[in-house]
């Protein structure tokens, strides 16, 4: 993608979730009592964890599943989105949890800062060409032996796809193409799983779950 097509790509999604945040926020605000299989993998990502650590969370929509699930779990939790509309309204709601508007590909958090960092379908709207530097972002902000979470759909579409009368850029991963940014932005991969998506409740493809580990380039 040239410059303009990235920032296109970026203008999809703050225009699409702008929109849409209330609808986001009634359809999918209680949501995760319904999800046992992501729930458990919650409960071992935050393993080894000591409370009060930092955790990350990008990507948190106007609902703020995970980091209410971190913050009910005794850690400082720090949320971002692109979507000011959905920083808002999560702030309206959800207290104890630091939310910032900010685009996850221009983080200026210090070296060091947290102790894991939680992406539930935020990297789904990054462009090929942003990836790598993404990637060496979260290593970056991570303490030495800090954990990663990525929750991605699987298959191989890459563009736009038409919702609520938007164009908004996405793309599905395979575990391969996840697998090879991380292992070369310096992480070790501490476990891997697919999942079938829920009926009814869920867009009908398959996700991939990661927890990767921070080791020292």
């Amino acid at each position: 993608m040239k410059k303009n097509d990235i920032e296109k790509a970026k203008s999809s999604c703050v225009n699409y979730y702008d929109k849409n945040y209330e609808e986001y926020y009634h359809k999918y605000s209680d949501e995760l009592p319904q999800k046992p299989y992501d729930k458990e993998f919650l409960k071992r990502f935050i393993s080894g964890i000591e409370n009060n650590g930092r955790i990350l969370d990008v990507g948190c929509c106007s609902t703020a599943q995970q980091a209410r699930f971190f913050r009910d779990n005794k850690y400082r939790v720090t949320s971002i989105d692109i979507s000011g509309k959905c920083i808002e309204k999560a702030k309206q709601n959800f207290n104890g949890i630091d939310f910032y508007t900010m685009d996850m590909t221009k983080m200026k958090f210090d070296n060091g800062s947290f102790d894991a960092i939680n992406a539930f379908y935020s990297i789904i709207h990054i462009p090929d060409e942003q990836l790598n530097e993404l990637f060496k972002s979260f290593h970056r902000i991570l303490k030495s032996g800090g954990k990663l979470a990525l929750v991605v759909h699987e298959g191989n579409f890459y563009g736009y796809y038409k919702e609520n009368e938007f164009d908004v850029f996405y793309r599905a991963f395979t575990m391969e193409e996840l697998v090879k940014h991380l292992i070369k932005s310096g992480f070790i991969i501490v476990e891997m799983s697919r999942r079938l998506p829920l009926d009814e409740l869920e867009v009908q493809s398959e996700r991939i779950y990661i927890i990767a580990e921070k080791k020292e380039l």
